[in-house]
């Protein structure tokens, strides 16, 4: 066999392993009931599907410019794949759309709960500061927008100086 018999072949494999885990990731994305499930079908096939179709381009390539173009390409994908499915996970977990029966260990469960009493603290003293105010307008006989007379036509004649010019 020639060589380009055998660089031909060698293209026509990976690009059916890239389309075949590509497929495979679409399919996890369909089948898979667990939100977490999803994440890992949705980004280990699917690198390694891209790897390999970009592997086979690559083969087919006479020149080294055209070849380096598809580094970039796998270079974003590697770098942004992860991030993305880290940030899922993540959204994913603090919703709680997961089954709570696959998790041996819930490592999160600690941070998550801090976190969510930091919050709750914060909206209660934001509560109590607006609720404070509204006691204090109340006793002090006026509305919490302002002092009696002020409203919506209370700058009549005041506007930014626009209005009359011409």
């Amino acid at each position: 066999m020639s060589g380009d018999l055998w660089r031909d072949a060698l293209t026509l494999a990976l690009l059916l392993v890239g389309a075949l885990l590509s497929l495979a990731a679409g399919v996890g994305l369909l089948r898979f009931d667990d939100h977490i499930q999803r994440l890992h079908a949705q980004s280990k096939p699917q690198s390694a599907g891209l790897l390999f179709i970009l592997i086979g381009l690559a083969l087919q390539q006479t020149g080294w410019a055209t070849a380096a173009m598809l580094l970039p390409v796998l270079v974003f994908q590697f770098l942004t794949t992860p991030t993305a499915a880290h940030m899922l996970a993540r959204g994913g977990y603090r919703s709680r759309h997961f089954d709570d029966a696959v998790l041996h260990v819930d490592e999160l469960e600690h941070d998550v709960d801090r976190a969510q009493r930091a919050e709750d603290a914060e909206q209660a003293r934001e509560d109590a500061e607006l609720a404070r105010e509204a006691a204090e307008h109340e006793a002090l006989g006026d509305a919490p927008g302002g002092a009696a007379g002020e409203g919506a036509g209370s700058d009549r004649g005041q506007g930014d100086g626009v209005a009359g010019r011409e």
